[in-house]
């Protein structure tokens, strides 16, 4: 190499492009390990990255090697620049983007899952409990007249003593079912625990009788497990404000109320009513 050739090297552009293919170096080391320790599906978007950054080191690598050694512009610009560095550009791009939906995607099924009872599907009583703060905060400021029901299975001991605690299981799946289709889309359902649900109405609610009615139509000869086990739901509901300002008492209502219910069917099915 010349003396005129060493002098003529621009060391300010080889310093940014080492540097540059340093990072996408360390960065390709990074991918490595995140791909094979991570649980998110990002196959596609890894082998595209490890083809992308490698093409990319390569362009850089090469217009480089234009600063010491004399290349001709096809391989140096075409090559080099145009060809490796936007085509490995354009794959990590590409990968990058994949990644993030894939994030995205992951992140709302932990959210999910965290808001979600395991076995019914439904909500879970910390995602109950959420909404019903923001829908009661709405209220207090005389936006909304939500109410709020408290269901309870009944017989659910003598469903498992009588079936076992697999059946026990579906017919609270079957009365989770039952009672989505008995709401409005917009109301929450959750399990509150056991064998009790509960409904946050956000906006005024159906009369007690028509909820009842809902959903005896909908659990009516629900056939599971190879039998036809009847199922029931006592039912207690609460408005706001006329039976309480919070949530708290709101439920407290709604319970006294359902285990009225319940103590009446049992009055009627000991006097043979």
């Amino acid at each position: 190499m010349s003396l005129e050739r060493v002098y003529s090297i621009d060391w300010l552009r080889v310093i940014c492009k080492g540097s540059k293919g340093l990072i996408y170096l360390l960065a390709l080391t990074w991918l490595q390990w995140f791909t094979r320790t991570s649980k998110l599906k990002v196959r596609t978007a890894g082998v595209l990255l490890f083809i992308g950054l490698p093409l990319l080191l390569a362009g850089i690598f090469l217009d480089l090697l234009g600063e010491f050694f004399y290349l001709s512009p096809l391989v140096k610009r075409i090559a080099g620049e145009i060809i490796l560095a936007n085509a490995g550009t354009a794959l990590v791009l590409y990968s990058l983007v994949l990644m993030v939906v894939e994030l995205a995607r992951t992140s709302c099924q932990y959210q999910r899952e965290a808001e979600s009872d395991p076995l019914t599907g439904l909500y879970n009583r910390r995602a109950f409990f959420a909404a019903a703060d923001c829908v009661l905060k709405e209220a207090s400021a005389g936006r909304r007249s939500p109410a709020l029901a408290i269901l309870d299975l009944d017989n659910m001991k003598e469903i498992n003593d009588t079936w076992g605690h697999q059946c026990g299981d579906e017919a609270l799946k079957q009365a989770a079912r039952a009672i989505q289709k008995s709401v409005r889309e917009g109301d929450v359902v959750a399990r509150y625990g056991g064998d009790e649900f509960v409904i946050l109405f956000p906006d005024k609610g159906p009369r007690l009788e028509t909820l009842r009615a809902r959903l005896e139509k909908h659990l009516k000869a629900i056939c599971f497990s190879g039998a036809e086990i009847p199922l029931s739901l006592s039912v207690g509901l609460a408005r706001f404000p006329a039976d309480g300002k919070d949530v708290d008492t709101l439920l407290a209502v709604a319970d006294a109320r359902m285990y009225a219910d319940k103590e009446a069917k049992s009055g009627y099915k000991r006097n043979g009513i």
